[in-house]
């Protein structure tokens, strides 16, 4: 995983972007649609690599690369959720799901900075042995 050592702050990145876009959506100000949890730039690497570039570093790192799994996917569906709420006009539902993305999108970040945290320690084990 450690090819580059900002892969997983650049997932960060792409997610809060991605974020923005769905934010845009709501104030009307593009027209953002929503993807699946598979189709973004983190989803792609979740279900390609991911798996394997989490093995080497123990089962913390699978532990927290399922969280990462579950809560990108609940964090996909709240995004759809609130878009469609807004294309029909529900503000409670809109604002209640927006509410739901930022929470979940604070729990993808917390386990994006850990993993980072725990492949750089693990890496600098590695090439101090």
């Amino acid at each position: 995983m450690r090819k580059n050592n900002a892969f997983l702050v650049k997932r960060i990145n792409d997610h809060v972007q991605y974020l923005n876009k769905i934010k845009g959506r709501l104030d009307n100000t593009n027209n953002f649609q929503p993807t699946d949890c598979h189709s973004c730039a983190l989803g792609c690497w979740l279900d390609s690599d991911g798996v394997n570039d989490v093995l080497v570093y123990g089962e913390h790192m699978q532990t927290l690369f399922n969280r990462l799994v579950e809560e990108h996917e609940k964090f996909h569906i709240a995004s759809h959720n609130a878009v469609q709420c807004h294309e029909q006009g529900d503000k409670v539902g809109e604002y209640r799901e927006m509410t739901q993305m930022h929470k979940l999108s604070n729990n993808l970040i917390a386990i994006l900075l850990e993993m980072d945290s725990v492949a750089m320690q693990q890496d600098r084990k590695a090439k101090s042995a």
